[in-house]
């Protein structure tokens, strides 16, 4: 083979993938263009999908495929994202205050600095998510899987992370002021600075492997002391 042809081979295999990409791109416009217009598209192929800014509020996008999509500054407040696949998303500083994320795979998704606050992510999926500095006061974490996930300077104040598997999960100088941890699995957790005022830890399977007794038991005439969810008498119903 010619020191040519074998120039044209290369080029010829370095762009077929972009002409392989082209139906896919055209059939993720169409979506898009449904999404946008009906703000609704559940069960969707948005693999990849550009949305970043893009207003979002309240759309049904439930059983979506929404993996390596750009959500950056997306506006998903009280959107329906149930069941849907966003892992490896890039959701840096998006908008999901009172979104229903349960049951989603949001695994290696990037959500540093996002508004999540009183959203719903029971039984979702975070494995090797990035959280760090993360709004997720008064949020349903329970029964998450949330190992290995960064949570780091995350405020999760009056988060629900009952029977939450946060095993490795860093949460260096992160608020769980008055957080439900009933039951939770933190081994090899970091809690360097980790803010727990409050925090109910009954039953939680401490970094040393120990259980927790904390919150199990409250003395009489303190009931009103330690109370859960006090910190979320401001927070709509979940």
């Amino acid at each position: 083979m010619t020191k040519i042809q074998l120039t044209v081979l290369t080029a010829a295999i370095l762009i077929l993938p972009f002409f392989a990409a082209i139906p896919l791109k055209a059939q993720n416009l169409s979506l898009l263009q449904r999404l946008l217009e009906t703000r609704g598209c559940p069960g969707c192929d948005l693999f990849g999908a550009s949305l970043s800014r893009a207003d979002l509020f309240g759309v049904n996008l439930s059983g979506a495929i929404l993996s390596r999509a750009d959500l950056i500054e997306a506006d998903l407040t009280g959107a329906d994202l149930m069941e849907a696949n966003l892992n490896n998303a890039n959701m840096r500083n998006a908008f999901l205050t009172n979104a229903d994320l349960s049951k989603a795979d949001l695994s290696r998704a990037d959500i540093r600095g996002a508004n999540l606050e009183n959203a719903n992510l029971s039984e979702s999926f975070l494995r090797d998510a990035s959280l760090q500095s993360t709004n997720l006061k008064c949020t349903n974490l329970s029964a998450t899987k949330l190992g290995r996930t960064d949570l780091r300077d995350a405020d999760l104040t009056g988060a629900n992370l009952s029977g939450a598997d946060l095993r490795e999960a860093d949460l260096t100088g992160a608020n769980l002021s008055g957080a439900d941890l009933r039951e939770a699995d933190l081994s090899d957790a970091r809690l360097i600075k980790t803010n727990l005022k409050d925090a109910n830890l009954c039953g939680a399977r401490m970094p040393n492997r120990k259980i927790s007794q904390r919150g199990c038991q409250v003395k009489k005439g303190e009931e009103k002391v330690i109370k859960m969810n006090n910190y979320c008498n401001y927070c709509p119903a979940l």
